[in-house]
């Protein structure tokens, strides 16, 4: 293939909502096996020195996932109101959004978010940048503790259940109703 065909093919898939959104339902198809598998487990089944088995440490890779949907779709609105995501043959970034920074990207598609919702955002970009990756993020001042919405303060990479899971599909029901 050549590079003028190529960067076309590029082009065109970058900024065609449905294939962000397409990549969306990829990873939450996958970050809803990982919950399958992950709620499966029975801890109390364990004994002192048994080795946790894969399924009981799957939780933060979930989470992961389920963040970078969330990405995929918020970009998937920035091109479905005429922005461009892909150019040259060059991805370009969201103007205002930092890399995997689900608030700024948020604010910078136009999608209003509440504070509750502005904090699930804002956790689940520490899962893509750092924590369902990597064992330390890029700066050790990521991981001081935040102050919760709720109250109290928490490390960045906090998950409530069953709280956080139906805010996260709150958040997806109203993406979706813009796609």
């Amino acid at each position: 293939m050549d590079k003028n065909l190529a960067d076309k093919l590029h082009e065109r898939a970058g900024n065609m909502p449905r294939a962000w959104q397409r990549s969306a339902e990829d990873l939450l198809a996958a970050a809803h096996i990982l919950r399958e598998r992950n709620d499966s487990f029975d801890q109390e089944s364990l004994g002192p020195n048994d080795p946790a088995p894969p399924e009981s440490v799957v939780k933060r890779v979930e989470l992961m996932l389920r963040g970078m949907a969330m990405e995929c779709l918020l970009k998937a609105v920035w091109v479905k109101r005429s922005n461009a995501i892909v150019h040259d043959g060059k991805y370009v970034k969201v103007p205002g959004a930092g890399q995997h920074d689900l608030p700024q990207l948020a604010r910078a598609v136009g999608f209003a978010v509440d504070s509750a919702e502005l904090d699930l955002l804002r956790r689940l970009s520490h899962f893509i940048k750092y924590g369902g990756r990597y064992p330390v993020p890029r700066e050790a001042s990521d991981l001081m503790l935040i102050q919760s919405v709720q109250g109290g303060r928490g490390p960045a990479t906090s998950w409530a259940t069953p709280t956080d899971y139906r805010l996260f599909d709150e958040i997806l029901r109203r993406l979706d109703g813009l796609l």
